[in-house]
């Protein structure tokens, strides 16, 4: 399994092997994981220094009832500590099942511009949004489903996340394409914007099985 790190301030992305003590962890065990790592208790939640990670269970993929959550974590704004939100709809299957279990967005890019991330099978890229800014999470996944088909599973944030406002939510498409599905707790959608962030699609087109032992 691998970790998509996102630089945002440098406009770079990398996969990285997922650690081996963090194989069987995902969700929010692996967001505190990395953000005790990587984060420093101090940082403005906010500011550049804090991390927006998105994380699929271990066991998202594979089908089984109830374990393809999704979820997302940072320094929260509100509690000042360590914040897991999640949500439901396919996002955490469909990562789990292109062999990625996390995504770590750091910095903030310096010329204050929106942007997406597009990930699909083994390549991941970066695209500018401006033009998306001030949509609200319906029109937007409308716009973004028309021009990158109707498959993809997108998780955005909306007027309040690009404001910053300290109660946005993180929205999640459904399995009929509706950003229904919230990621609602620690005003996780306020760090998502502060990061320049506005949306992340994600291709299902060429994600394989996921191998189960002894099926």
């Amino acid at each position: 399994m691998k970790i998509l790190r996102v630089d945002l301030r440098q406009g770079t992305v990398a996969f990285e092997n997922l650690q081996e003590e963090w194989q069987y962890l995902g969700g929010s065990a692996l967001i505190a994981k990395i953000l005790n790592r990587e984060v420093p208790p101090t940082v403005d939640p906010l500011g550049p220094e804090n991390h927006f990670v998105v994380a699929a269970g271990p066991l998202a993929g594979t089908g089984a009832p109830q374990l393809g959550r999704i979820s997302v974590g940072a320094k929260s704004p509100l509690t000042l500590g360590i914040k897991e939100s999640n949500s439901g709809g396919p996002a955490a299957q469909i990562l789990d099942r292109l062999g990625i279990r996390a995504v770590i967005f750091q910095g903030a890019p310096q010329d204050r511009r929106l942007y997406g991330l597009s990930i699909s099978k083994d390549r991941a890229e970066l695209i500018p949004a401006e033009e998306y800014r001030g949509a609200k999470n319906y029109d937007l996944v409308g716009r973004l489903r028309k021009r990158y088909g109707e498959k993809i599973a997108v998780l955005s944030t909306g007027i309040a996340g690009e404001r910053q406002y300290r109660g946005a939510s993180v929205s999640f498409t459904d399995i009929f394409g509706d950003p229904s599905r919230n990621a609602a707790r620690g005003g996780l959608g306020a760090v998502m914007g502060s990061k320049g962030l506005k949306f992340v699609l994600i291709d299902p087109s060429e994600a394989g099985p996921v191998p189960i032992a002894e099926p």
